[in-house]
């Protein structure tokens, strides 16, 4: 669609602007917006069409945003300042016309930080229409949206640019929207006529009458949890198990171990539950399963049918609410990945409408068990530690546990047997309780004052003893009573919890802001080796698929006393041809991109940023497709993008971040690795577990190194291509005494590459 005054498009039959603005980042008033763009529509024509370069002081605009929008300081000389052409901003916005913009929310803000308040007006957000109305994408971004869509998106990252961009977004929005027959129709006006006065506003703009009758493919949502009938059990011998045995399975790289355990578990007479790292990534990867499997989701992914009944019931809604709540209604979701869920509607999601361990929904689950059974590590450690938990009625005697991926099980279980409380979360459940939003309000306060502007505060006796905390904690029972739904109760227990000073003892507990502004309350068991010990090991006859290594390396999870055997994989290993380069750099990469799509992890964000601010245009000028952590969108739309992108294609990001990237088969032709992934020092839990130890670094430090690095490489197989290939560029391999041990460990997985071979007799299931 090409901008033309006069020029009828399809939208709907509303006063709206379009509009959009460039920012020198994310912070009302720290940030400046130093550009601005509109284009006004009245009659379904446009009419009117606005841009504006804004100088700030000094005109400092960060290297990251020069490069992202290509505005110099120098452009911005001469420029009025927000103040100067403020009036006229709002003239070409118009003084009561609805405002339309991506993530615009997010636009009102920081306009509103230069003293132009538009948040009591009314607005509508073209990324949450989208993901309405295209539940098929992997990412609602505008530059994603655009390349899919094949909209004009041109300049990128230029508020003229994204208006554009958005617009021609809407257009398409809508037409999807006219495809919706009469009942679905009437279930978006439904739950638009509830919400804000903007979608208010489109919700009369809706056709009365549809003049679609069959219900359009789009519509359709694979659902992802589907709860088959298992046949009823047969009797089973358990003789052969044995509780307090432990068997470590040597893991390697072949991708299909975890299938291959599944398929063999399914056809055995015995009981096995497998739990797994990530069981969203897992379903994904290995749908569909095999007959005879049951998935067991964990609450928090399920969907109340009774929260849903409330929030319908609701006499007004939010935007998130309306939009989150029209989904559910035309996507039937059994679970949080059966719908198209977006943006700030996690929190309404988290605060409003997932199952509890007590939901029907939840425990139906654990009705006739089949004989294989998949589920997620922290769902299973949470109930084996909890002997009310309704789940221990399914399980038997000698039932045979399998952890998958037990290189992340200290993690894992640190989260499992934590105490955690969302701030975001906290205040979406709170929405429409005035009991609540104030009890929130002052608990955000007590932590503004402990914290002191710092993101990372551990909390100490004295912080619980004061007596904001106290106060805090006398408060709570007149707010969670027996009818607060059970999700909230969950939270209020945490909080509670969190604040006794007798729970001080034996944890580690902190306050935290992350990057994005979202504030947390953690308290974590400071050594969980005996709590696996107490609730599984000496339960269950229990094995742990490990990377090679002794057991001494694995002792947070296998403390003193865990009687331990090492077994051989079930699969012949699975290599990858792995060069250690001395000359390669990540210069050199960035000026010469290898051909295909090459994922390179660097240490930190800060080097991402700097090979950002070097490279991006010039490999823009050699039609290199640059993805950058931290400056490309979140992970979900950084797979997306890398996915779809055109090759040369290169992805800079953590290694942590790398760990939980889920593409394709057949996506990644290069592994670069220019930075051992060691764990930050003043990591909140790690660092302090350290000091458990004479030797922090060799005992503690380097195991989880190798482990990681092992969990990096086998994530590279499941992505990779027929040809793909490794390097390991860090120096410290030949520097430091303990790089020949690391590239020793690495070795192992680079020699001459092995045929997949099963095991005839799989006897550890």
């Amino acid at each position: 669609m090409i901008l033309r005054y006069g020029t009828p498009v399809p939208l709907p039959n509303l006063s709206f602007t379009v509009l959009d603005t460039e920012t020198t980042g994310f912070i009302p008033r720290t940030n400046r917006v130093i550009e601005f763009a509109s284009a006004r529509i009245e009659e379904e024509k446009i009419v009117d069409r606005f841009e504006q370069l804004i100088a700030i002081p000094k005109n400092d605009v960060p290297p990251v945003i020069q490069v992202l929008t290509r505005i110099r300081p120098e452009a911005l000389t001469g420029k009025p300042t927000f103040e100067e052409c403020k009036t006229t901003i709002f003239e070409h916005i118009g003084e009561d016309t609805l405002i339309v913009g991506q993530n615009v929310s997010f636009d009102i803000k920081m306009l509103k930080g230069e003293g132009m308040d538009l948040s009591e007006r009314l607005w509508i957000d073209t990324s949450m229409l989208a993901s309405l109305v295209f539940p098929e994408l992997a990412s609602y971004s505008l530059s994603y949206v655009s390349t899919v869509l094949k909209i004009n998106h041109e300049p990128v990252h230029r508020a003229m640019g994204d208006v554009v961009a958005t617009l021609e977004l809407l257009e398409k929005c809508w037409d999807r929207i006219l495809e919706l027959p009469q009942d679905k129709l009437d279930e978006l006006r439904d739950a638009f006529s509830k919400s804000s006065a903007g979608y208010k506003l489109l919700a009369r703009a809706l056709p009365k009458k549809s003049i679609k009758k069959n219900q359009p493919t789009w519509l359709v949502q694979p659902a992802t949890c589907n709860l088959q009938p298992a046949p009823p059990m047969k009797e089973k011998n358990h003789a052969s198990y044995t509780a307090g045995e432990v068997t470590l399975l040597t893991d390697t790289l072949n991708p299909q171990t975890l299938h291959t355990i599944i398929e063999n578990a399914a056809t055995n007479d015995g009981t096995t539950w497998i739990a797994v790292k990530n069981l969203e990534n897992t379903l994904r990867r290995l749908s569909p399963l095999p007959k005879n499997v049951r998935v067991l989701h964990p609450p928090f992914l399920l969907l109340d049918p009774p929260a849903v009944m409330r929030l319908a019931a609701q006499e007004s809604l939010t935007g998130d609410e309306a939009t989150v709540l029209t989904k559910i209604r035309w996507y039937n979701p059994r679970a949080q990945g059966d719908i198209p869920i977006h943006g700030e509607e996690r929190a309404v999601w988290n605060g409003k409408l997932a199952a509890t361990d007590t939901s029907d929904v939840y425990l139906e689950q654990f009705k006739n068990l089949p004989a294989a059974v998949l589920l997620d590590q922290r769902q299973l450690l949470r109930f084996l530690s909890d002997p009310t938990h309704e789940a221990h009625g399914a399980m038997q005697p000698g039932m045979r546990m399998f952890i998958d991926d037990a290189s992340i099980l200290e993690d894992t279980a640190t989260k499992a047997y934590g105490w955690s409380v969302s701030l975001d979360g906290l205040r979406a459940a709170a929405e429409g309780n005035p009991d609540l939003v104030s009890f929130t309000d002052l608990l955000q306060i007590w932590i503004e004052k402990i914290r002191s502007f710092q993101d990372l505060r551990y909390i100490v006796k004295t912080d619980l003893e004061a007596k904001e905390a106290k106060a805090l904690r006398e408060r709570i029972p007149m707010v969670n009573t027996s009818e607060t739904p059970i999700l909230l109760q969950r939270i209020f227990e945490n909080i509670d919890s969190i604040l006794n000073p007798e729970n001080l003892q034996g944890r580690i507990t902190w306050i935290e802001q992350r990057q994005n502004g979202s504030q947390y309350l953690e308290s974590v068991l400071e050594r969980v080796g005996t709590m696996l010990q107490m609730s599984l090991y000496k339960t269950y006859p229990t094995t742990l698929l490990l990377p090679a290594g002794p057991e001494e390396e694995f002792r947070e999870i296998l403390p003193p006393g865990t009687t331990a055997i090492r077994s051989p994989a079930i699969l012949e290993k699975k290599t990858i041809p792995m060069i250690f380069p001395e000359a390669v750099s990540l210069e050199s990469i960035m000026s010469n991109p290898p051909p295909g799509k090459t994922v390179v992890l660097v240490g930190s964000r800060k080097t991402i940023e700097d090979a950002f601010v070097r490279h991006t245009e010039a490999l823009e000028e050699k039609h290199v497709t640059l993805i950058c952590q931290s400056l490309s969108g979140g992970q979900e739309r950084m797979q997306a993008e890398f996915t779809a992108a055109k090759m040369p294609a290169l992805w800079l990001l953590t290694p942590w971040t790398y760990e939980g990237v889920e593409l394709p088969a057949g996506t990644v032709d290069n592994l670069t690795i220019f930075s051992l992934p060691f764990d930050h020092p003043d990591h909140p839990v790690l660092s302090r577990r350290a000091m458990h130890y004479r030797d922090a670094f060799g005992e503690y430090s380097l195991p989880r190194l190798k482990a990681r690095l092992f969990r990096i490489l086998r994530t590279f197989t499941r992505h990779a291509t027929e040809n793909a290939k490794v390097q390991v560029c860090d120096d410290r391999l030949r520097t430091k005494k303990y790089g020949k041990e690391v590239r020793s460990y690495l070795e192992q997985y680079g020699a001459d590459t092995g045929e997949e071979v099963k095991v005839e007799q799989m006897k550890l299931l």
